[in-house]
């Protein structure tokens, strides 16, 4: 059974703001060890996940860039890209100054393009506006990517935001939802250029997934598919829940 994590969701005052991690743990899936580190006020979840071979991603760094740089340092792991589930300043926030202390791809579906960087993706002080960075593996729906023993598919799930992304490690049984789809719960689709009508469209894709895959979010609690198939509302329903020729429960 997954561990609870060492963090809370709860938001904090905007001053003073400190750059550190909130929370780390690991966890490790078939050769793979997963590193959750949240990061920032609104309690984001940052991942870097590293195979046997010291090969490494960093997915959605929001926030506390030089904790998050000690971090990845301290680990001794090459790090081959940034990967990012969506632009929201809270899984973005942190790249700039990553991505020039320490090189590596940069992977972003292009729907997000617009938003990453503009003026208004920014909340001070714990989320300055992010410094324009080169994107150079732009993401699409099912694009395989390989980094030494990290193979994974990118899945997109717009709704949340329009280039809303998962990054599903298939041979490892994980998949990272970013705000997509959360222990009990899914993304708002409130905010500019979120759609509650996609969101629901996108949750489908978790249904072809094996139902003991792990679920690594945004934020809160790991969980698995299946707990999220028969506990989450949202996903219960879904569409594809019910199968056809099957019916539905009472």
């Amino acid at each position: 059974m997954l561990a609870p994590l060492a963090v809370s969701s709860r938001a904090e005052p905007s001053p003073p703001y400190e750059d550190t991690l909130r929370g780390t743990n690991l966890y490790r899936h078939a050769g793979l060890t997963v590193h959750c580190l949240n990061v920032g006020p609104l309690a984001a979840n940052c991942y870097l996940v590293a195979g046997s071979d010291n090969q490494a991603v960093l997915i959605d760094p929001g926030a506390a860039p030089e904790s998050l740089l000690r971090y990845v340092k301290g680990t001794g792991v090459r790090l081959r890209a940034y990967l990012l589930t969506h632009s929201h300043l809270d899984h973005l926030s942190a790249l700039d100054e990553l991505a020039a202390a320490l090189p590596a791809d940069v992977a972003m579906h292009p729907e997000e393009d617009d938003w990453a960087f503009c003026e208004k993706n920014a909340w001070l002080p714990a989320y300055p506006r992010t410094a324009p960075v080169t994107v150079n593996r732009p993401l699409a729906h099912l694009q395989r990517h390989t980094y030494g023993e990290l193979s994974f598919t990118v899945i997109h799930t717009p709704g949340h935001s329009p280039g809303s992304v998962c990054f599903w490690f298939p041979a490892s049984g994980i998949v990272f939802s970013g705000d997509t789809l959360f222990a009990g719960s899914v993304g708002r689709t409130d905010l500019h250029r979120s759609s509650q009508f996609a969101l629901v469209r996108s949750l489908g894709v978790f249904l072809m997934m094996p139902p003991d895959t792990v679920l690594y979010a945004g934020h809160g609690l790991p969980s698995t598919l299946a707990v999220e198939h028969a506990t989450n509302p949202f996903l219960r329903d879904a569409p594809g829940t019910a199968r056809e020729g099957q019916k539905e429960a009472p």
